[in-house]
């Protein structure tokens, strides 16, 4: 089936109206205004379509009929653009399943969709078809702990902010922040001859950045940069060619453009951050009148008493940003720093392009890279009429902006507020899913997985001996070994019993003495599963695979067992440790647990990892393991395949 159908030059018209014409030929016909021969001579649609319509005759769409109504559609994409707002879009493939999940749960089979799961054609049909309020965007990754930011400490956040800005112009309210310019101008589409596997553009670069720390007021002013080089001493060479006047301020506090240091990291630091306070911002703030403001983030660099005691002196409201809200609320981060690095790696590429044997940037040659970035990203025509009266320097635009989308300047909270996820999904979607879909991602976005952090012990190993991935404590050195082939029998997908020789190393005292810890059985002569019986819980189980004498034992709920999974495309097997929650005839209801350790010995829960299987997907049972540490712990090493 073709996604685009392309008609033939010549071919008849089939639908050269729009809906709201239909709508308005049929309402004049209603109207006694027209007839539908009338009509349709006036409109130019078929006689017959008119008829049809009029009539209430021939209702479905042109082609195909969907798999879903309209209404499902829409409650299928309300949900996941629900999972978008909490921070965990769906896929494509996400979006399929979603739909053969539907499918299941209503107990619909259809035939044109493989094993019920729609086909990738569905998923780009139903977005066209919703183009207008649904659509694919490139996402941004952000931490986790950017994502609990809650609307609790944004509130409070602007609450004291509106009491320090209050009645403040935005020429006196400035954002400081630094970032990094990078010698790598990146990745770029360029032409190649179809069929290349591997496109590659010559180019030298290296991982070496210069930090540039910007500071910015409300109303689109922009101080000149300061540069801090990674270097011990700094040389004069390294601070000609600077940017001076325009687009930066052009006052005479700023008359001599940039201001260059050095660090041995490259980093801001204390003293760097003091001498960048004390040069460059307090004297553009000294020229002006009234109560100025500065924000920033709180990195600890930034908090020095020096700082603190001019502000004090000079009338500066010196403000913290929330922790780890900086992609909400700082300014350049939102609308400034973007725009500066697009520009910067245009014009690194046209320098290195120019320069094809030079690896990285010579420091020398980086003040006058920067003030050509600054200056062509100044250039940039607005997108819009509005925007080309108003200002046309697009270094002003984009602070003006910056600092209107971040609700500082006019002040709105609502800016930020509204780009948090929802309390609730929308109220157009079901109760009992919009319940259960607030609750899943609401322990998506602000549950807590702080794992323990285990301690290192240290090897205790000779020179010159190598040592195997797992723990000398996993096989006794006190037990011989010895390598014992077992054969089991597996079904494969085609229905065939297929044979297979596996080779384990077990220690000999299984064998000879059985273990009554572990329903595991061994073969014996007679080729007969026989139950294994002892006392002794050390010894490492020889896990096979369940049969029917296994069976024997009926699971219990709250019973450990070892259970088999297959594959998405059915090609592999794993095997993973389980709880049996719930019996529902020959179906289990099980938790799963992951390995916390390379012995395999320790398992934790995995919140939410149900899932539904059939008792002769058992592949044995597993003592009752201690609980220790919100971890279950097993005596010996168990036998897992996890993905």
């Amino acid at each position: 089936m073709v996604r685009t159908y392309k008609k033939t030059a010549g071919t008849r018209n089939y639908k050269n109206y729009t809906e709201e014409i239909m709508e308005e030929a049929i309402e004049k016909i209603t109207n006694d205004e027209l007839s539908i021969n009338a009509a349709s001579l006036q409109y130019k649609i078929p006689y017959g379509t008119l008829y049809n319509k009029y009539k209430g005759l021939h209702g479905k769409t042109p082609g195909g009929q969907p798999v879903f109504t309209h209404q499902e559609e829409l409650a299928i994409l309300r949900a996941a653009a629900t999972c978008g707002d909490w921070g965990f879009p769906l896929t494509l493939f996400d979006l399929r399943m979603f739909a053969k999940a539907h499918l299941d749960r209503q107990g619909k089979i259809i035939e044109r969709f493989s094993n019920n799961l729609p086909g990738v054609e569905w998923a780009i049909s139903v977005l066209k078809r919703h183009k207008h309020s649904y659509g694919q965007r490139l996402s941004t990754n952000i931490k986790r702990s950017r994502a609990t930011v809650g609307r609790e400490s944004l509130n409070k956040y602007f609450d004291n902010l509106y009491s320090e800005i209050e009645n403040v112009p935005p020429s006196n309210i400035f954002n400081y922040d630094e970032s990094n310019m990078a010698d790598d101008p990146g990745k770029k589409k360029c032409v190649y001859r179809r069929g290349v596997k591997y496109p590659e553009k010559v180019m030298n670069y290296s991982k070496s950045s210069t930090t540039v720390m910007i500071c910015g007021s409300a109303d689109g002013t922009l101080l000149p940069p300061y540069i801090i080089y990674k270097s011990t001493h700094l040389y004069d060479t390294w601070q000609e060619r600077g940017i001076v006047g325009k687009p930066c301020c052009e006052k005479p506090c700023c008359s001599r453009g940039c201001r260059y240091n050095r660090t041995t990291s490259g980093w801001i630091d204390t003293p760097t951050f003091r001498d960048w306070f004390m040069n460059c911002f307090l004297p553009h703030a000294k020229r002006l009148d009234g109560k100025k403001v500065l924000i920033g983030d709180n990195l600890s660099s930034h908090i020095d008493n020096d700082v603190l005691v001019a502000c004090e002196i000079n009338n500066i409201s010196f403000i913290c940003l929330v922790p780890n809200s900086t992609h909400l609320t700082q300014p350049l981060d939102v609308g400034f720093f973007r725009p500066l690095k697009i520009a910067w790696r245009q014009t690194l590429e046209d320098w290195k392009k120019a320069n094809l044997r030079t690896i990285s940037i010579p420091k020398e040659s980086f003040p006058h890279l920067l003030k050509k970035t600054i200056i062509n990203m100044d250039q940039k025509p607005p997108k819009n009429d509005k925007e080309a009266c108003t200002e046309l320097s697009a270094v002003k635009r984009n602070l003006v902006s910056s600092f209107r989308a971040t609700g500082i300047s006019p002040f709105d909270r609502n800016r930020v507020l509204n780009k948090l996820p929802p309390e609730s999904p929308s109220p157009e979607i079901e109760t009992g899913v919009r319940d259960s879909l607030t609750e899943f991602l609401r322990e998506q976005r602000f549950r807590n997985e702080s794992q323990p952090r285990r301690k290192r012990t240290r090897l205790q190993i000779e020179p010159g001996k190598s040592i195997s991935t797992l723990n000398e404590t996993s096989c006794p050195t006190n037990q011989e070994v010895d390598v014992v082939e077992v054969q089991h029998t597996s079904e494969r997908n085609d229905n065939r019993v297929q044979t297979e020789s596996i080779s384990m190393q077990i220690p000999l005292s299984v064998i000879s003495e059985p273990s009554t810890s572990y329903r595991t059985g061994y073969k014996d002569t007679n080729d007969n599963i026989t139950d294994c019986e002892s006392d002794n819980e050390n010894i490492a189980p020889n896990y096979t695979r369940n049969t029917s004498t296994d069976l024997a034992q009926n699971p219990a709920i709250g019973q450990f067992i070892l259970a088999k999974f297959g594959s998405q495309k059915g090609k592999k097997t794993y095997h993973y440790v389980c709880s049996i929650e719930d019996i529902i005839d020959t179906k289990l209801v099980v938790q799963g647990y992951k390995s916390q350790k390379k012995t395999k010995t320790i398992f934790k829960e995995v919140p939410k990892d149900l899932s539904i299987i059939e008792i002769s997907d058992i592949i044995t049972y597993l003592p009752k393991p201690k609980y220790i540490n919100e971890c279950y712990s097993f005596p010996n090493d168990v036998m897992i395949k996890e993905l």
